[in-house]
């Protein structure tokens, strides 16, 4: 039966923890390997997953560095990879503009944008902008009937409930604990990511973009007191398939 499979690499929000990564995705489809966003000490950890020349493409959500950190190591692995010989393709990152990505020809940049619709190996990939101080793009990936969402970074809106709704699995950011809420960061606590599970009803839900002080415990306690539903605090190397 055709599956999606995610690994978590990097769950922190704004900067890692000890020996840890901030945002990163690994998401598998027939074989097919690509990532979401790739973030401080995420090629790192990344290693202990899969070899980083099996992956061909990177969606980045948008340009804080807790996304975006080892986007240029990347592009010097990939480098290393072909002067070497090997058997791989140049990178291409998908993001909504070059900024330095685009090196040739060990690196490549497909512009996308709000609305975009693209095919990225066997997956569908659908975007919507978010309300977050940066451009940012949530990431829908569809494959085969089923679908997992990442909201990226933003706050709370009608327009991302929609677009997350009945998702497989949603991998929602929960930057805040209970009653921390700062619309005006652009990103979510605990009570919206509450919110938009009960409004999207996903077949799963992952939090992450995880405070990096505090007991995260505390935000999945929260959760599961006030949305019944499938839910589990991502961590590095945790593992769902769907």
């Amino acid at each position: 039966m055709a599956s999606i499979k995610l690994t978590v690499i990097g769950e922190s929000g704004g900067a890692p923890l000890p020996g840890g990564a901030t945002s990163c995705y690994l998401v598998e489809a027939d074989g097919y390997r690509l990532l979401l966003d790739i973030g401080s000490g995420a090629l790192s950890l990344l290693g202990t997953a899969c070899p980083f020349d099996s992956i061909d493409d990177v969606i980045i959500s948008h340009f804080h560095s807790d996304h975006t950190a080892d986007a240029g190591v990347a592009v010097y692995s990939r480098l290393i990879s072909m002067q070497l010989g090997r058997a791989v393709n140049p990178l291409c990152f998908h993001a909504l503009e070059s900024r330095e990505l685009e090196n040739p020809p060990y690196s490549r940049v497909k512009v996308v944008t709000d609305g975009d619709e693209e095919r990225i190996g066997p997956f569908t990939v659908s975007y919507m902008k978010t309300k977050h101080p940066a451009s940012c793009l949530a990431v829908k990936l569809s494959y085969e009937g089923k679908s997992v969402v990442y909201t990226a970074d933003g706050s709370l809106t009608d327009e991302l409930a929609s677009f997350s709704s009945s998702a497989s699995l949603l991998i929602a950011e929960c930057s805040f604990y209970p009653g921390m809420k700062r619309e005006e960061a652009g990103h979510m606590d605990a009570d919206d990511v509450v919110k938009l599970a009960e409004t999207a009803k996903p077949g799963k839900l992952v939090v992450t973009h995880l405070p990096i002080y505090g007991d995260r415990e505390n935000i999945l306690s929260y959760i599961k007191a006030h949305w019944k539903g499938d839910v589990v605090l991502a961590s590095p190397f945790l593992k769902i398939e769907v």
